[in-house]
């Protein structure tokens, strides 16, 4: 059994109601008045005269809607909205900061620039042939088509030739000539150096007095220039 709707206490009248019903005559206003209590308290409509009845009409959507307000307040009321800021409240969201990957950015571009500045000048005072260098990195351009960008990778190769000829016991030159003979980004101590055999010894810079003494003993017996260069270099070193 539905439930009935419990009586409304009070509307609201404005003074507009009183400006419409003042020109009438005083059978019409309480004719007016009757329908405007009757439908802003019970919502029920009576038979009313012409003018009376036309009167209301203008009256009747404001009735309405202050009903249809009552009804949604006895209802608990609209569903809550979303508290909107108040005017002198900002609610701004936090922009991302394009700044930190264009700072990440531009630094790694400036290092990438710093790699790719390649100076020859940095190896020629270091002691190597300017010469050789050039041929060296033209090798690389033009024959193996992987070009020297950066003094990191050219010190890399540097070192790779300088073991090389170590290794093998050949001349700096030597081994240069062999790699430009080839088509490799570098070179490796494994790879064979097919014009000489390679020493049996290695001589390092951790020589002991008693290696010296052997190097000298040697040069009585094989008497040749590259170990006279080795052994003024290594007394030198020892004050031998």
């Amino acid at each position: 059994m539905a439930q009935s709707r419990p009586q409304k206490d009070s509307f609201i009248v404005y003074r507009s109601f009183y400006d419409a019903i003042k020109p009438l005559s005083d059978q019409d206003q309480l004719l007016l008045l009757k329908q405007i209590f009757e439908f802003g308290l019970n919502q029920k409509e009576i038979d009313l005269e012409p003018l009376p009845k036309a009167m209301f009409a203008l009256i009747k959507p404001q009735l309405e809607a202050n009903h249809k307000r009552y009804e949604n307040g006895t209802k608990g009321g609209r569903p809550k909205t979303k508290e909107k800021p108040k005017d002198n409240q900002k609610i701004t969201k936090e922009k991302p900061n394009k700044n930190k990957n264009v700072n990440v950015n531009v630094n790694k571009n400036v290092n990438k620039e710093k790699e790719k500045a390649l100076d020859i000048q940095l190896f020629v005072d270091e002691g190597f042939d300017k010469k050789t260098l050039q041929e060296i990195i033209e090798h690389r351009k033009v024959v193996v088509k992987k070009p020297i960008l950066t003094n990191r990778m050219m010190k890399g190769l540097l070192n790779a030739l300088t073991e090389y000829y170590q290794h093998w016991g050949i001349t700096p030159e030597d081994a240069v000539d062999y790699y430009l003979s080839k088509t490799w980004a570098s070179i490796d101590k494994e790879y064979k150096y097919p014009h000489r055999k390679m020493k049996q010894s290695k001589v390092t810079d951790d020589l002991t007095y008693s290696d010296i003494g052997k190097i000298l003993k040697q040069r009585k017996t094989v008497p040749q220039m590259e170990n006279d260069s080795k052994i003024i270099k290594l007394t030198r070193k020892v004050g031998v």
